[in-house]
Order: C-alpha cells, then sequence, then structure tokens
C-alpha cells in the first residue's frame, strides 16, 4: 500500500498541497512584515509628533510666556500683601446664597460690549509698561445711565421693581 501511495497520483497531490502551503505561509509571512513596517514608520511619525506637541506644550506653559501675554492684556501681578484666600463654609454658604437668590431681571438690557483688543504696541517705554497703562474697572451699572438711581447717582442691580431680599440674621 506504501508502494502504491509514493508510485501513484496521491503522493504528487500530497507534495503539491504541501508547497501551496508553504508559499502561501511565505506571502502571509510577507505581508505581516509588510504591516510591521508600515506600523514602525507611524510609531516614529508619531513619536516625532508627539515630541513636537510636547514642546509646544512646554513653550505654552512657560511662566515668562504666561506673565508677557497677561502684561499685554494689561494683567499685572498683585503684591503679596494684597492675596488673600477665602475660608469656606458650606452650611453658612449655602445657606446665605438660597437666601439671595432672586428672579431673574427680565427688563434688564445688557450694555454694549466694551472694545478689549489689544492695542498695537507704541515704541515710547512707558506706554509699553502694562502698570501705566493699568485701567480702572468699568462697573456695567455706572456705565449704562438706564441702570443708575437718578436720585442718588448710586448704581441699581437687579429689577427695581422686586422686592429686597429678606436680610435676617443667621441662626
Amino acid at each position: 500500500m506504501l508502494d502504491a501511495l509514493l508510485s501513484g497520483r496521491g503522493w504528487i497531490a500530497l507534495v503539491f498541497v504541501l508547497l501551496a502551503g508553504i508559499v502561501f505561509f511565505n506571502v502571509d509571512l510577507l505581508q505581516m512584515n509588510r504591516e510591521i513596517a508600515g506600523n514602525a514608520e507611524r510609531i516614529s511619525t508619531l513619536k516625532r509628533e508627539i515630541a513636537r506637541h510636547r514642546l509646544d506644550v512646554a513653550r505654552l506653559a512657560s511662566s515668562e510666556r504666561i506673565q508677557e501675554s497677561a502684561a499685554a492684556l494689561g494683567l499685572v501681578l498683585p503684591a503679596p500683601g494684597e492675596v488673600r484666600y477665602l475660608t469656606a463654609r458650606p452650611t453658612l454658604d449655602a445657606k446665605q446664597a438660597a437666601k439671595r437668590i432672586t428672579s431673574p431681571n427680565v427688563g434688564y438690557v445688557a450694555p454694549p460690549p466694551v472694545d478689549t483688543a489689544p492695542t498695537p504696541p507704541a515704541t515710547d517705554p512707558a506706554a509699553t509698561d502694562p502698570a501705566a497703562t493699568e485701567a480702572a474697572p468699568v462697573d456695567p451699572a455706572v456705565a449704562d445711565p438706564a441702570l443708575t438711581d437718578p436720585a442718588t447717582t448710586e448704581p441699581v442691580y437687579g429689577d427695581p421693581a422686586a422686592p429686597e431680599p429678606a436680610t435676617a440674621a443667621p441662626a
């Protein structure tokens, strides 16, 4: 029976199937190698991109750049004695906030927006000093004459027709 298998057509079919399997295996192996090379190239591209983004983040997060940007907007650092911290009192603060809630003022018309675009840098060194160009904050109620009480020239906040919130002493 072994002699018949080795000398017959079965042997040829068996060798053909084995050779076809080896060819398909090599083709699959070449395809995996091509995918690995493509993934390695993508990994190196992503690593370069990540390094570039990290450099951008480091540059943007530098305190010098932030201070320069803030100075360009007219912001200044507070003096050490001017910094204060608030103490949270969860139960008392929540009760006070609940007492101060009022209905919205539907008659209020917001004032037109103020142009806050930075001005182009001047050649005068005194003009580029943020402390020299610091402007006083504008109260929107005072800026709009419709929101000022004509009798006292004090700003009016909220709906003038709304009743005053209760100002009971905390228990």
